[in-house]
C-alpha cells in the first residue's frame, strides 16, 4: 500500500501539472479537465486495488459485490440523471457530453473510496521491508507490461480499421465493429466475475492439487459454451440492445463470441505463469497476441472490411491460448480433461452457429441441449456432491 500511495502521488502530482498539455496533445483542448478528471478516476481504482484484494483473500465476497454493486449503481443513475432528467427539468442545461460521463465515473469512484473506509482503517502503517519490495516488483512487474499490450491488443482493431478502410466507409465501420462488439460484453463481464471469485482459491489451494485448477477450468469453459450458446439463440432480442442499422453487420458476431471464449479460456489457463512466478511468460504470450492482430488486420482489412478485423481477434485470442497451453505444459503442466474441453468447444460451435443461422429455432431448445451435454458430461461430479 506504500509503494501505491507513493506512485499514485507522484502520478497525480504530474498530472496536475501536465495536463493542460496533456489535453493539447489529445485534441481536447477545450475541455483540458477531460484528462485531470480521467486521471483522478484511474488513481481511486488504483488505490482501491489492495483493499479489494484484501477482501477477496478474505473470502468476504458479500462485502466485496455490495461495494461494488453500489459504485456500478451511482454511475448509471447519475448517467441517467445527466443526460435524461436534468436537461428536460432545467432550461439551459450546460451540455458538456462526456464530461458528465466523467463526472458520474468520479462520483461512483469517490462512492467506492468511502465505502473501503473500514478497509483502509485495518491497514497498518509498517516499517517499509526492500526485500518484500523486490518481491513484489519482480512478479508484479511484468504483469504491468503485459497488460499494456494486452490493452493495445484489445483496442487495436478500431484503430486498423479506420487506418485501412476507405475514408469514406471508416467511421461507419468502426461503428458498426464496436456495436456488435458489445454483444459479446456478456462472456466478458463473465470471465471477469469468475477471476474474482476464483484467484484467492487458486492461489491458496492450486499449487498442492493442481486437479483443482483443472476440474475448475473444464466446469468454466462449460458455462462459457452455455454463454456462447445462449447469446446465438438469445439474438433476436439481444440485438435490440444495438441500433438496427447495425443488424446487416451481426455475422461479425459469432466470430467475436468465439473469440472471446477463446480469450476468456485463455486467461484461466494462463493461471499456470502466476502460481508458479513466471510472470515474464505472461508478458510474452500477451506480445504474440498483439502481433498476431497486427499482421491479421493489416492482412485481412484491405480484402475483408470489419470482418477481416473480427477474424484478426479471433487469430490473435486463439494463439494466445495455444501458445499459454504449449508453454504451461513445459514448465507447470496441469493435468486438464482435453477431451471434455473439446467436447464443450464443439458443442458451443455447433449449437450456437446453428441457433445463428437457423433463427426460427427455438433458443430454449439450443441451450436446453447444451446443458444437456454439460449435466450428461459431468454425471459423475453431480453424483459425487449430492451424495
Amino acid at each position: 500500500m506504500t509503494m501505491l500511495l507513493a506512485t499514485t502521488g507522484i502520478f497525480v502530482a504530474v498530472l496536475a501539472w501536465t495536463y493542460a498539455g496533456a489535453a493539447d496533445f489529445f485534441n481536447l483542448a477545450a475541455h483540458p479537465e477531460y484528462v485531470l478528471w480521467t486521471g483522478l478516476i484511474i488513481a481511486m481504482d488504483v488505490l482501491a486495488a489492495v483493499p479489494f484484494a484484501r477482501l477477496r483473500a478474505q473470502q468476504r465476497a458479500k462485502r466485496f459485490v455490495t461495494i461494488k454493486t453500489a459504485q456500478i449503481a451511482l454511475n448509471l443513475i447519475l448517467n441517467y440523471a445527466f443526460f435524461a432528467v436534468l436537461p428536460a427539468a432545467v432550461e439551459g442545461w450546460p451540455q458538456l457530453q462526456v464530461g458528465w460521463v466523467l463526472i458520474a465515473n468520479m462520483a461512483a469512484s469517490g462512492l467506492m473510496m468511502l465505502l473501503l473506509a473500514p478497509q483502509w482503517l485495518e491497514i497498518r502503517p509498517a516499517r517499509f521491508d526492500r526485500s518484500t519490495a523486490r518481491t513484489l516488483l519482480l512478479y508484479g512487474f511484468p504483469l504491468l507490461l503485459a497488460g499494456l499490450p494486452g490493452v493495445a491488443n484489445e483496442m487495436a482493431d478500431r484503430f486498423f480499421l479506420e487506418a485501412l478502410l476507405p475514408a469514406e466507409t471508416a467511421i461507419e465501420g468502426v461503428g458498426a465493429y464496436s456495436a456488435v462488439y458489445k454483444l459479446s460484453i456478456f462472456l466478458i463481464l463473465f470471465n471477469q466475475a469468475f477471476r474474482f471469485a476464483a484467484e484467492p482459491y487458486f492461489f491458496k489451494n492450486a499449487q498442492r492439487d493442481l486437479s483443482q485448477l483443472a476440474m475448475a477450468t473444464r466446469l468454466f469453459a462449460a458455462l462459457l459454451a452455455l454463454g456462447v450458446v445462449a447469446v446465438m439463440a438469445g439474438l433476436p432480442w439481444l440485438k435490440h440492445f444495438i441500433a438496427d442499422k447495425y443488424w446487416n453487420d451481426l455475422l461479425l458476431l459469432p466470430v467475436l463470441l468465439f473469440a472471446n471464449y477463446l480469450l476468456s479460456l485463455s486467461t484461466q489457463v494462463s493461471m499456470w505463469y502466476k502460481l508458479s512466478d513466471r510472470t515474464m511468460m505472461g508478458l510474452w504470450i500477451t506480445l504474440f497476441g498483439f502481433a498476431l492482430t497486427a499482421a491479421g488486420n493489416i492482412a485481412w482489412i484491405p480484402q475483408l472490411g470489419i470482418m477481416g478485423a473480427a477474424y484478426a481477434t479471433l487469430l490473435s485470442y486463439g494463439g494466445m491460448l495455444a501458445l499459454s497451453l504449449v508453454l504451461g505444459q513445459k514448465f507447470h503442466p496441469v493435468p486438464y480433461d482435453w477431451g471434455r474441453l473439446g467436447l464443450y468447444t464443439l458443442a458451443a460451435l455447433v449449437l450456437g452457429g446453428t441457433a445463428f443461422h437457423q433463427p426460427g429455432w427455438p433458443a430454449a431448445a439450443a441451450v436446453g441441449l447444451m446443458l444437456a451435454v454439460v449435466l450428461r458430461s459431468e454425471r459423475a461430479l453431480l453424483k459425487r456432491r449430492t451424495s
